[in-house]
């Protein structure tokens, strides 16, 4: 409805009036409320979400009632149907909706989440597991932090998984959601995936540090005083 063009847009610029004049109050929404003409086109109305977020959230909204397991990554929505998406919410063409419905028609059947493939499982370890925690799939996480704990030439140590892929993986995720591109449900499913290959790693690690030896020595000829030459060092069989 024609009345309605507006509502995305005047939340957007009421949420900035708000935190300027009472900076201590917090700001809520329902988003179903603004997809609600597309529903049964999930792919369409999660895709809205996740446009009208990443806008609203710069401008101070705190909270959103939504269905935050399927939220997308704003960067992850495809190009065509984020230009309509955008135009939609900001109301920058009076076209935008019958737009829209017509994408939702000729993709996906009516705008349906497209099926799930395992193509990213054909990329390196490194590549699936910054994969597995940006998009939070926890399902092959231990098998492909098993797969890189064997491959000592690499990793000769689990910290260096933890230092090494797991750790870049979560700055993806952390410049992510700095950009506003991610949101808090989105980052906590990230958490969860490093903390299930963290575990994993945490028994060799225990069996790594039980195994250390301390080594001491002096030199013979400055045997009158040991203090200056008794060096503690960790070593690894």
């Amino acid at each position: 409805m024609e009345e309605h063009n507006l509502y995305a847009v005047n939340f957007i610029h009421a949420a900035k009036i708000i935190k300027e004049t009472l900076p201590g109050a917090k700001i809520s929404g329902g988003l179903s409320n603004l997809s609600f003409s597309f529903r049964g086109m999930e792919a369409i109305r999660e895709a809205m979400h996740g446009v009208f977020l990443y806008h609203a959230i710069q401008f101070g909204m705190d909270m959103g009632i939504v269905n935050a397991g399927n939220l997308p990554v704003y960067d992850d929505i495809h190009k065509d149907l984020l230009h309509l998406c955008e135009d939609l919410i900001w109301n920058k063409d009076p076209e935008a909706t019958e737009k829209l419905l017509h994408y939702a028609q000729t993709h996906g059947k009516g705008g349906k989440k497209a099926v799930q493939t395992d193509e990213w499982r054909n990329g390196s370890i490194e590549e699936r597991l910054e994969y597995a925690l940006v998009k939070g799939i926890e399902k092959y996480v231990i098998e492909d932090t098993e797969e890189a704990r064997l491959n000592q030439e690499k990793y000769p140590r689990p910290l260096n998984i933890i230092e090494g892929p797991l750790m870049n993986g979560m700055k993806v995720v952390g410049d992510l959601f700095g950009a506003g591109k991610m949101f808090l449900p989105q980052v906590i499913k990230s958490a969860r995936v490093m903390k299930k290959a963290v575990s994993h790693l945490i028994p060799f690690m225990e069996k790594e540090r039980e195994e250390a030896k301390v080594l001491t020595g002096t030199v013979e000829e400055e045997a009158s005083h040991p203090y200056r030459l008794v060096v503690p060092a960790r070593s690894w069989p």
